[in-house]
């Protein structure tokens, strides 16, 4: 069952225990990708964010729906708007991999379609200042596009908190895996992944280094649901804004 107090107790519970003992608790925050329109699926989610006074960091993909996917969000104050890409296009040569920044584009063409992208956000009555590259694939030209634009941060799949200087929060426990399609990742893969964040992050005495949920209600099954409600009813969730300044900092243990 995707709900499994077994799994959360045999594989959770002695690592929490620790942490306890220290007095903390894993710092977490969320993120869930690929809205474009109001959907059944995106009622679900904000439900479920709402029932549980979970912050929601939404990457929405520029469109023709943007501006009615913006008003929907306006009365959602725990949700926060990031940038999913300019179109969410793949452009890699087949075998190569996805992503829509590919390796001979220049600068000053990310620049432009990072700020044509960024305008049509705030035509819609947004404002973002996250960022979150389609396939988590953050290139370099992305990094030194950025400043100049109203964006000030990043946010890929576990790498690290920092690029180039620009504040980076990555997403660490995603609920599904890819392989032949999305589907449910299983409580005790999920879980087993949590407990190797949290003990790298106790080892390292790096307590606060946030731990990111990621998910992406389209692709959401009834397992990755119930899964999602028992979550998320276990954990606090932070707000990402919350977290920006300590993401911008370098990890305590690689401190002087």
């Amino acid at each position: 069952m995707a709900r499994s107090p077994l799994a959360f107790r045999l594989i959770l519970g002695p690592e929490l225990r620790r942490w306890a003992k220290a007095g903390r608790a894993p710092v977490l925050w969320w993120r869930d990708d690929d809205a474009r329109v109001p959907t059944g699926a995106l009622e679900q989610l904000l439900s479920v964010s709402r029932r549980h006074a979970a912050p929601l960091t939404l990457a929405v993909i520029a469109g023709p729906s943007l501006p009615l996917l913006v008003r929907r969000l306006e009365g959602e104050k725990t949700v926060e708007i990031a940038v999913h890409g300019f179109k969410h296009v793949n452009r890699q040569a087949r075998g190569q991999g996805f992503g829509e920044i590919v390796e001979d584009d220049g600068i000053d063409w990310v620049r432009g379609q990072l700020l044509a992208t960024v305008a049509a956000f705030h035509r819609a009555g947004a404002a973002p200042s996250l960022f979150v590259p389609p396939w988590n694939n953050l290139r370099p030209q992305l990094l030194a596009a950025l400043p100049g634009s109203s964006l000030t941060a990043v946010s890929g799949f576990d790498q690290p908190r920092s690029t180039d200087g620009v504040p980076r929060l990555d997403a660490h426990l995603d609920v599904l895996r890819w392989k032949g399609g999305g589907r449910f990742r299983g409580s005790w893969r999920f879980l087993s992944r949590m407990r190797r964040l949290m003990a790298q992050r106790r080892l390292a005495g790096d307590w606060d280094q946030p731990i990111g949920l990621l998910t992406h209600h389209l692709d959401h099954d009834r397992e990755t649901w119930l899964f999602l409600e028992w979550f998320l009813g276990a954990f606090r969730i932070s707000a990402r804004r919350d977290l920006l300044d300590e993401a911008a900092q370098p990890p305590a243990a690689l401190s002087a």
